[in-house]
């Protein structure tokens, strides 16, 4: 079987959709099946393991500016060409859809779609404005009309978006995405990474990371700092941001000049495993999101076995675990009272949810034969 994926960006670009379709791919070599993925150029510099060849990999120059737009344009030919001999074609959301199907059509081959999260009326929310979340609507709504022969959903929450916006039940399939396979032994001791950024023992560290995106929410995060070092006085923030949409990384940066730089450590685009070294120095771990249409952020942040005060939106209650507090959405107040809940130890405490990759790359693999069938 030959699979070829589309997708607007794979490692090591950094971020939950890239770590997943990275995941499913190499899950898919390694049984057996011959891989091909087309992707936008790296736009991080990172280095990242790869289980396949990059001769597997066609990255294509795509502008900065509208990038989605321009990959869909100029991936286009080159998944004609390089899909011909391909059994099926597996896109992604959002940046794979359009030209994955219209591909899958003209070259008469089976084609599934794995959608990392559906908006709908929550656009209105988060697009900078009413055109922005006009357009994104509708398009959403033309790709839910779209006759993928499987619309493959991360979460039970994805697959009730997609419904919403039109997808027939009985053309999703549900596979949740796996944890990552990080060998936590090989993170630095808490202690370790507290002697090497000089944070004194007896301090409580907040931690919160991701990048700055339109339904991440770390400018509540942000906005909730003062009031939190002011409550507990042997707080410190670790904040360890990329930089998403202009205007929000602008916000974030331009408030932390004006906080206490002396309980505040701030990184930004950290190697994965220097991130997980920090993360694994803090007691508690704040995950704003304002939307999620799985979690992953949530996923890695039970791993570490901190406190996760996380904002009780989309599928994170499917995700979160051990250690944890759910909080309201967009406010600043409620990550303050999480923060002071977490320092009190009022929090809800119970076992660790297992998100498994095996399992997940054997239900894509079934997929794929279910759709090879039909056609």
């Amino acid at each position: 079987m030959r699979v070829c994926y589309i997708t607007d960006s794979y490692p090591p670009n950094i971020g939950g959709a890239e770590i997943a379709i990275q995941k499913i791919v190499e899950g898919a070599a390694e049984n057996n099946i011959d891989v091909f993925v087309i992707t936008s150029e790296a736009r991080e510099n990172f280095s990242f393991i790869s289980k396949i060849p990059e001769s597997a990999i066609l990255r294509i120059k795509t502008p900065r500016a509208l990038h989605r737009f321009w990959f869909l344009i100029l991936s286009f030919f080159a998944i004609i060409k390089k899909c011909k001999d391909a059994d099926i074609l597996h896109g992604t959301s959002y940046g794979g859809i359009l030209q994955t199907f219209i591909a899958a059509k003209l070259l008469r081959k089976p084609c599934v779609v794995t959608i990392h999260e559906f908006m709908g009326r929550r656009w209105n929310k988060f697009a900078t404005n009413y055109l922005s979340a006009y357009f994104f609507r509708v398009s959403e709504k033309i790709f839910a009309m779209l006759s993928f022969d499987r619309f493959i959903a991360v979460s039970n929450y994805t697959k009730k978006c997609l419904i919403e916006a039109g997808v027939p039940e009985n053309k999703i399939t549900v596979i949740t995405n796996g944890k990552s396979d990080t060998d936590l032994s090989k993170i630095k001791t808490k202690h370790q990474i507290r002697k090497e950024l000089n944070i004194p023992e007896d301090k409580f560290v907040f931690a919160s990371f991701g990048r700055t995106g339109l339904t991440k929410g770390l400018e509540y995060v942000v906005d909730a700092i003062p009031e939190v070092l002011d409550k507990i006085p042997n707080a410190i923030f670790i904040l360890i941001l990329s930089f998403g949409v202009k205007k929000i990384w602008r916000g974030i940066t331009n408030k932390i000049e004006n906080l206490d730089r002396g309980r505040i450590l701030f990184y930004s685009s950290l190697e994965r495993s220097r991130m997980l070294d920090y993360l694994n120095s803090s007691d508690a771990i704040i995950i704003p999101s304002l939307s999620e249409g799985f979690g992953y952020t949530t996923l890695e942040a039970c791993m570490l076995n901190k406190i996760v005060i996380a904002t009780n939106v989309g599928a994170i209650s499917e995700v979160i675990s051990g250690k944890h507090i759910l909080i309201e959405p967009a406010s600043s107040e409620a990550i303050l009272n999480g923060c002071i809940a977490s320092v009190l130890g009022k929090y809800k405490n119970g076992p660790i949810k297992e998100f498994n990759w095996e399992e997940s790359v054997n239900k894509y693999i079934k997929v794929y034969q279910e759709v090879l069938h039909l056609h």
